[in-house]
């Protein structure tokens, strides 16, 4: 909370005060969409001695960051690099997905590794701050969500389900079809990409702006292979696109990771996606990021976490920091007993 209250005042100039009557306007959209994310954040206050309305703000940080979208500041620079590999194109027949998630370097002090157990729905693992339900994870229906954020001229102070909460609903997708339709039917308050996979060797890349079905424009794997960064592909949203003229390195990890991942054929390993993922390529605006010390504590971006999923080994993959710098640890999901067991990225 108190990173937080930081970020919105530097970014937006919000007051906590000023996020919780905002943030606020999002919980019809809420219940009405993921009436359970209610009752998780709800948990999740009471849990650690906070209000709901206190969660709820944590988990529309990305609308109360971007609520002057028109106007954007370096809280709109690159923001993760996504892909999908399909059997065709590793050397073992395995589908992989995962991510770098870039972000403030101070999220190292506060991500978490979730695993949550589940009887009514699928289990699942995601890596998040704490106090958010969910960013990428993977589900042990076999699904993996990716992400990235997009920042568009339709956003503003649109209101709608906010983005994590719709990550989060993602989770307890059984296929990658029902995942898909959860992304049509939200009327949502903010642009995203939304890279998705299956075990069964299938996958799309889903860019929305905010507001209805109008706003979903998808895109199959070319050669067995997806990825995605930080900036609209679309024909149809590349005009609603307020950061890619401002924060160009987006461009260029899209096309640093595609090589890459194409450089082995269709002989992929796995020790291969993590070597594209560990880039530096165009640094400081690499796929691998480190923090510009040039650039105020706020605007500066790291390399939080690598995740990397096999999905038909059921493997979720992750390094504390910056990939270059951290071996990856193998979480596999089912394996351990408990429910929401919680794992720091970093030790202490």
């Amino acid at each position: 909370m108190a990173f937080y209250g930081e970020v919105f005042q530097h970014h937006a100039g919000l007051s906590w005060e000023d996020a919780i009557r905002m943030a606020g306007r999002y919980r019809p959209y809420i219940a009405d969409f993921s009436p359970d994310s209610l009752l998780e954040m709800q948990g999740i206050a009471e849990g650690a001695g906070l209000t709901a309305d206190d969660i709820l703000v944590l988990n529309a940080r990305s609308e109360l960051m971007f609520s002057s979208a028109t106007r954007p500041t370096a809280a709109a620079a690159g923001e993760c690099t996504s892909f999908a590999v399909l059997p065709d194109a590793t050397a073992n027949g395995h589908t992989y997905a995962g991510q770098n998630w870039d972000w403030i370097p101070t999220a190292l002090e506060t991500a978490v590794v979730l695993e949550v157990h589940r009887d009514d729905k699928p289990s699942y693992v995601t890596v998040a701050e704490a106090g958010h339900l969910a960013k990428a994870g993977m589900n042990d229906a076999g699904l993996a969500v990716c992400t990235n954020t997009l920042v568009s001229n339709l956003d503003g102070d649109r209101v709608g389900v906010p983005y994590h909460i719709v990550l989060r609903s993602l989770l307890d997708a059984p296929t990658i079809s029902a995942a898909t339709r959860l992304i049509y039917a939200a009327q949502r308050a903010f642009s995203a990409n939304y890279l998705l996979a299956h075990r069964d060797g299938l996958a799309v890349n889903i860019e929305t702006t905010s507001g209805d079905a109008r706003g979903v424009s998808t895109r199959l794997p070319k050669d067995g292979l997806l990825v995605h960064t930080n900036h609209f592909a679309a024909d149809d949203f590349k005009q609603y696109d307020i950061r890619v003229n401002l924060y160009p390195g987006s461009l260029f990890r899209l096309d640093d990771v595609r090589r890459s991942l194409r450089r082995e054929g269709r002989a992929l390993t796995l020790e291969g996606i993590q070597h594209a993922l560990r880039s530096h390529h165009n640094a400081p605006d690499s796929v691998c990021w480190h923090p510009d010390p040039t650039k105020p504590a706020l605007d500066r971006r790291a390399t939080i976490t690598s995740i990397v999923m096999d999905l038909d080994a059921g493997e979720f993959l992750f390094t504390a920091g910056p990939p270059c710098l951290s071996d990856y640890t193998s979480l596999q999901l089912g394996a351990h007993i408990g429910v929401q067991d919680k794992a720091p990225l970093t030790e202490g």
